[in-house]
């Protein structure tokens, strides 16, 4: 950076603007990164129904590194769904207890 840029607190970005950020990202990359970057943006992933209510995680399952708990991952969007989910997409890792407990959501 040099020195007449002025840092910028990402942390005190409007929330409708984090939002916006937010919606454009895959769901595991707010999951695994964004939604972990400081406590307004975590807020912002736990607490906004409106960006879990369609949930696709079929993107990780493709990806050639290791797969991260991908279960825990679709657990967790769901319950940031609060009940609000309205479509879920996955591969090679839902089974018929994940399939209840989305029916249950």
């Amino acid at each position: 950076m040099e020195a007449n840029e002025e840092a910028r607190d990402w942390a005190e970005l409007p929330r409708d603007a984090l939002l916006a950020v937010l919606h454009r990202l895959h769901h595991e990359d707010v999951l695994t990164g964004a939604g972990q970057v400081c406590r307004p943006w975590r807020r912002a992933a736990r607490d906004e129904p409106e960006l879990w209510r369609r949930i696709d995680l079929r993107r990780r399952a493709a990806l050639s590194t290791p797969i991260v708990h991908l279960d825990a991952m679709a657990h967790v969007a769901v319950m940031h769904s609060a009940g609000r989910c309205e479509a879920f997409w996955a591969k090679d890792f839902v089974d018929d207890t994940f399939i209840v407990f989305l029916s249950l959501r």
